[in-house]
């Protein structure tokens, strides 16, 4: 509910600036390195650019490139991210302190804003105080996650809790809210605003608002108390994750025999085989990891079902801080004037109402039906036996009989597949990634690549740092994209002097770069090979790169909707549209090569990979369609608190006719005794929002098919998607407003190319409850 620096953490959203100006360093590599770089086949791909051999090799071949452990430390330090204020933890602290004076200045600024003019930069004003914060703070959340020093780690911590004090200090300054509305009131004042800035005035009104900021003294110290409850009960709840299960479940040892060996060994290390009845067993203990096994593995149904109900049977503590913490959500949403929480977080999302979301999720249900009807028909000769307990068991049989998965890694070194990125973002955007050689002190780890995002003149558009391996120093927050700093206009800044190393000129007017940084923890290289990629890492790349694509190219003149800043409904639509690409053929055959041979990805394993994975897709969206619904009925209006309340509303969801299984109703079934919402740890972070995931992916479909017409390894489709027309209409329709413009309507306008009926298009761009019925008929998502 912040109205000053949002955290941007996302994971699975012609420019006057020259080379010389910029003074960058492109990787140099010895020209006899040059002359034997490896070439890939031209019977697949194009030939290599130099450009693509320097992007390949910073990647690939680090140790041969001006990218060593050797350079990583020399020369005094410039700053972390390009930013001379932070050298080291002491002047990161100075930062923090620095940024606080700045933002107190624009504070007053705004409160003392008397005249037409002043009220006409009141919105500028609280934009560029959000800048400030966020410059350091977003930094100090990324050095705490990534960074292997303890000082700049601990730096960081202090800097991010007086930081946030001091923000949310803000987020109920009654003087700052009264100056912005009265400006928004003021037509005089408010005519002159963009539709840009009307959007970012908007958003600043509703997180104010939302912070309780318009109460009444006694109704504001409710909500101050309830948000403090919230915040404790989501830490004990997710704390609870970590408890190890009460007891353990007996299980024969002659029941152990189908398991991996390995997990055998170890469960029988764990705890000692002993005589019950005459019969050897072993205490196991029904955490996920034995769980994963036996339900998959175990030929006993009834030793299945025993782990299973021990596995869900959920901790009493994490279901009473669950319920506690809904109750509490429910009462903050009333307190300030919202039906329920749901009403209260949809207020400026995509859906808007819980009411449209219901309408989304039954109209998915309505053609997903069919599908998990003939999965459950396809595992068992009476899928109406089969129940919780037994699904995996089944699905693992058939997926035994169909034989393992073909690998792929061999054809994906990371540095190939960065390469293909690059080409795709090219042809798609006129935009390509260029390798360069950060400056000392510029990155945390040797590890850390830095990439340029320029266009076609050259023209610098922003920063993308890479820090994909995984290591001991980091936290394992799995793949993310931070943004470090946003993209925004500042040659009409109030008072402040920007860094020169950081801003661009375009069009007569300056521009901060955008930078953001991608985490993954991908296997670190091998020794005599590249580092290379599963399947699974490759789309988890080409996701992560939709969101630093969103951030290079959604440069709209203000911070607060920049690139990724837009509603968590659609933020994740660019991303989830960069897997489909992933996934072509087309595409594949810019970079996918054997690392040794250079040999072309052979068609067909990709295909049999794309069969197997369609063959399970309506189980995976079950399960999101279920979590959905879920967490819609646990944030709604109507709770009725009585002990043990959430698992009674779980088994209602269970039993609702949306989830009907015509086949195998008893696959999906509650099972007595079972709480497994203590599990659904995405309350805490997506509470009233987990339909997101599925939406994004519906839209991101939908502008594959109709915008990009692309192919597919399941198909015969032979569309090439690398159409720059689409591309451009893609960039300029919606990846360039950030969230300063009604995604409704960016939707609208990219469908609108002749591809969709008017009268489709005019409803979309409504984004009423009509709207969501007619998404939820658009083609059921690729899971």
């Amino acid at each position: 509910m912040a109205a000053f620096c949002r955290m941007q953490r996302l994971s699975r959203h012609g420019r006057l600036w020259s080379a010389a100006q910029h003074g960058r360093t492109v990787y140099s590599l010895h020209a006899a390195q040059r002359m034997g770089a490896r070439r890939l086949s031209t019977q697949a791909h194009e030939a290599i650019r130099e450009d693509d051999v320097q992007l390949r090799d910073a990647f690939d071949l680090p140790t041969q490139t001006t990218l060593g452990s050797s350079w990583f430390h020399k020369g005094r330090p410039t700053g972390l991210l390009m930013e001379s204020r932070f050298v080291s933890p002491t002047s990161f602290r100075q930062a923090g302190k620095e940024a606080v004076v700045e933002a107190e200045s624009l504070v007053a600024r705004v409160l003392n804003a008397s005249t037409a003019t002043e009220r006409r930069q009141i919105v500028k004003c609280l934009d560029q105080l959000s800048d400030a914060l966020c410059r350091v703070m977003d930094v100090a959340e990324l050095v705490r996650q990534v960074h292997p020093d303890s000082s700049w780690q601990t730096a960081a911590e202090n800097v991010y809790g007086e930081m946030l004090e001091f923000m949310n200090g803000l987020n109920t300054h009654v003087g700052l809210y009264t100056k912005l509305v009265d400006a928004m009131d003021d037509p005089s004042i408010s005519k002159d605003f963009s539709d840009v800035e009307h959007e970012v005035a908007r958003s600043f009104r509703r997180d104010f608002e939302r912070s309780g900021i318009h109460l009444a003294a006694s109704a504001h110290a409710r909500f101050v108390e309830l948000s403090s409850r919230i915040h404790d009960r989501s830490r004990t709840f997710l704390r609870s994750q970590g408890l190890a299960p009460a007891g353990t479940v007996q299980v024969p040892v002659d029941q152990l025999h189908t398991l991996p060996a390995s997990v055998v060994s170890e469960m029988l290390q764990t705890h000692a085989v002993r005589t019950h009845d005459g019969v050897a067993v072993v205490d196991v203990v029904p955490d996920d990891w034995a769980a994963q096994y036996v339900l998959r593995d175990c030929e006993d149904s009834k030793v299945r079902e025993t782990v299973y109900c021990a596995w869900q049977r959920g901790a009493s503590s994490a279901v009473q801080s669950l319920e506690g913490l809904l109750e509490d959500r429910l009462a903050l949403a009333r307190t300030v004037g919202f039906e329920s929480f749901a009403h209260m977080t949809l207020d400026d999302k995509m859906a808007r109402t819980p009411d449209h979301v219901d309408e989304f999720l039954r109209g998915l249900a309505v053609q997903a039906r069919p599908r998990w009807d003939a999965v459950a028909q396809g595992l068992a000769r009476d899928p109406r036996a089969i129940r919780p307990w037994d699904r995996d068991y089944y699905v693992g049989r058939q997926q035994a009989k169909m034989g393992a998965l073909p690998q792929l890694a061999e054809y994906f070194s990371i540095g190939r597949v960065v390469m293909g990125l690059s080409r795709v973002f090219e042809r798609l955007y006129g935009v390509t990634l260029r390798a360069t050689v950060p400056q000392p002190g510029e990155i945390w780890h040797s590890d850390v690549r830095k990439l340029e995002a320029v266009d076609e003149d050259g023209h610098l558009l922003g920063v993308v740092y890479c820090d994909v391996f995984a290591r001991s120093s980091k936290a394992h927050v799995g793949a993310a994209h931070f943004t470090a700093r946003c993209a925004r206009r500042v040659d009409d800044d109030v008072g402040r002097a920007v860094c020169d190393s950081t801003v661009v000129e375009r069009d007569g007017m300056r521009f901060q770069l955008p930078v953001v940084v991608l985490i993954c923890n991908f296997p670190p290289p091998m020794p005599n090979s590249p580092p290379l990629l599963s399947w699974a890492n490759v789309e988890t790349i080409f996701h992560e790169m939709g969101h630093a694509m969103h951030s290079m190219l959604g440069q709209n003149g203000f911070h607060n909707v920049a690139g990724t800043r837009c509603p968590v409904d659609f933020v994740e639509l660019p991303s989830v549209l960069m897997e489909h690409f992933a996934r072509s053929p087309h595409v594949l055959s810019l970079f996918a090569s054997h690392y040794k041979t250079n040999e072309p990805l052979p068609p067909g394993l990709l295909r049999q990979r794309a069969d197997r994975r369609r063959r399970f897709a309506a189980l995976d969206l079950h399960a999101q369609l279920f979590m959905s619904a879920l967490d819609q009925r646990y944030h709604s209006a109507q709770l009725d608190v009585r002990p043990d309340w959430s698992t009674r509303v779980l088994a209602q969801v269970h039993a609702d006719p949306m989830f009907e299984c015509t086949s195998a109703q008893s696959m999906f079934a509650h099972v007595e005794g079972t709480r497994w919402q203590s599990r659904f740890t995405h309350l805490v972070g997506y509470g009233a929002s987990y339909y997101s995931y599925l939406l994004d992916r519906v839209l991101a479909g939908r502008i594959w098919d109709r915008v990009f017409k692309g192919d597919d390894p399941s198909t015969q489709l032979s569309n090439n998607p690398l159409n720059r027309e689409a591309g451009e209409r893609f960039r300029n329709e919606l990846l360039r407003w950030g969230g300063g413009r009604d995604p409704w309507t960016c939707l609208a306008a990219v469908l609108d190319n002749g591809e969709s009926s008017h009268r489709e298009i005019e409803d979309i761009s409504k984004g009423n409850k009509s709207a969501m019925h007619i998404v939820g008929t658009w083609q059921l998502p690729d899971m």
